[in-house]
């Protein structure tokens, strides 16, 4: 369990920008048995959301805003390095951003996720045009592809990516996520069968359970 304290001590590192103490925060809570989910939700993902609304209140700039978002992308790789997991022969998962979409953070950890359990994993990372998204299925064939929309102004671009993988990928998996999704969006995507919109890492772990 994180505790308050912990949280408050690692937000005041992050906004100043001092990765050190971030890192070994991040290593006391993993040498404490912390599970990657809590870590991930309770610390990172905390954080961020709040050095979000400080910036929207105009109590930190975008610099700060940038440069936590850096330290947490080097610590999330950091909590799946130390973490040891069997590899689930024949699991295998490809996330990847819309393109356009230069917020990767939220889909790094769900890459990471689907590692940790396991899953053999590629990560496109932020940005990648559609037509190599569809070149890495046809040479992955991966089980599930997961997409991530932060920015709204992407919606439309990503029904587009879903129908044309559907078309080509009938039998494909497709989870999809991200803030641009939320506010009944995500009803839109029941038009397609295989299709699963997951707003959280707790989604995503159950969805994990019940795909295995």
């Amino acid at each position: 369990m994180i505790s308050e304290s912990v949280y408050l001590h690692y937000l005041s590192s992050l906004l100043d920008g001092d990765k050190e103490q971030c890192t070994k925060i991040v290593n006391t809570l993993l040498e404490r048995d912390v599970t990657v989910k809590e870590i991930y939700l309770k610390l990172f993902q905390r954080s961020l959301y709040r050095i979000g609304e400080l910036w929207e209140k105009e109590r930190c700039s975008i610099a700060d805003e940038h440069i936590a978002t850096k330290i947490t992308e080097s610590l999330v790789d950091l909590v799946v390095s130390r973490i040891d997991y069997i590899s689930k022969e024949g699991k295998s998962a490809l996330i990847t951003c819309i393109d356009k979409e230069h917020h990767e953070l939220g889909a790094r950890m769900v890459a990471n996720f689907f590692q940790i359990n396991g899953w053999f994993t590629n990560f496109l990372g932020s940005n990648t045009p559609r037509n190599e998204i569809i070149s890495h299925i046809k040479k992955r064939k991966p089980n599930v592809l997961g997409i991530s929309n932060n920015f709204y102004i992407n919606f439309l671009r990503l029904l587009k990516l879903i129908d044309e993988i559907q078309k080509e990928f009938p039998e494909l998996d497709i989870i999809v996520g991200g803030q641009a999704l939320s506010e009944g969006k995500d009803e839109l995507f029941k038009r397609f069968p295989k299709v699963k919109y997951l707003e959280s890492l707790n989604d995503l772990e159950e969805y994990i359970e019940k795909f295995e």
